[in-house]
């Protein structure tokens, strides 16, 4: 997309239709998928309903999902909540690489230990890295590898142009909280009670191709998103990604896909 940085906001009430742990990580999975085939940059839980306490639990799987797969034991302790995470695709991002590092190459890595002299670092090699400057232990950054040899030296960096994964931001806040806590210069609806995208085309794409910052929002399963948000200043457009839609209801992760494929295909048309 050409939009700079792209949110999604889905609720935490997107697994409560279901108690099967293999299904709930199953839709979680699929909004990963999605965002990261759409170079989406950040996911948002809020918070819809007092009754649904899933918030952590998809945090995680996204987390999990986002994170290399050399990092993944590292960080993620095992638990019951990620038993099946091992039946999801992989993202095969840029920042998923296989295979060893080559001196220029980007990598994501977990911090290990810092010393006097700087910190080591797990970037997926046969042996650690070490960055020169002091950084917080246990967290992920990005490097680019600056030397190959006896040892190998990385600096903080991360690429331009290069889709570079998401990050994950659930702080238990209602949706209007959350979208003035990410503060996006441009909000979107998705709603099956608005006006067919292909209504308005022309306003939104002048709109989405100026902003820096593009918001899309979804509603759950039980409530869907609150009423009239445009009158309430909240979004700019409440849209229909899926007009005459032959099913009586649209999950979540169903309208994530339609609405990113609509948006995709028009922020890169001519």
């Amino acid at each position: 997309m050409l939009t700079k940085h792209l949110s999604i906001f889905i609720p935490d009430s997107l697994t409560a239709e279901t108690k099967d742990l293999k299904l709930k990580t199953a839709k979680v999975g699929i909004i990963a998928r999605a965002a990261a085939v759409f170079n989406v940059d950040r996911i948002v839980v809020y918070h819809d309903d007092a009754n649904h306490k899933e918030a952590d639990f998809i945090r995680d799987i996204l987390s999990y999902m986002d994170t290399p797969q050399y990092l993944r034991k590292k960080v993620f302790p095992i638990r019951n909540e990620l038993k099946y995470v091992g039946l999801l695709p992989p993202l095969r991002t840029p920042h998923h690489p296989t295979g060893m590092p080559n001196e220029g190459d980007y990598r994501q890595g977990l911090t290990l230990k810092r010393t006097k002299k700087g910190t080591f670092v797990d970037i997926g090699a046969d042996k650690y890295g070490f960055c020169k400057e002091q950084l917080s232990v246990n967290k992920i950054f990005s490097f680019r590898v600056t030397k190959l040899g006896k040892e190998i030296i990385v600096e903080p960096d991360e690429p331009e142009g290069t889709y570079w994964g998401y990050e994950t931001i659930s702080d238990y806040k209602n949706l209007q909280q959350s979208i003035k806590s990410v503060k996006p210069d441009f909000v979107v609806a998705s709603s099956r009670k608005a006006e067919k995208l292909t209504s308005i085309l022309d306003e939104i794409k002048i709109k989405a191709k100026k902003s820096k910052h593009t918001a899309i929002l979804f509603g759950g399963p039980y409530s869907g998103l609150p009423d009239n948000m445009i009158g309430q200043n909240i979004v700019d457009f409440e849209v229909n990604t899926i007009p005459n839609q032959g099913t009586i209801t649209v999950r979540t992760e169903e309208a994530v896909i339609a609405t990113l494929t609509a948006f995709n295909l028009l922020l890169n048309s001519k």
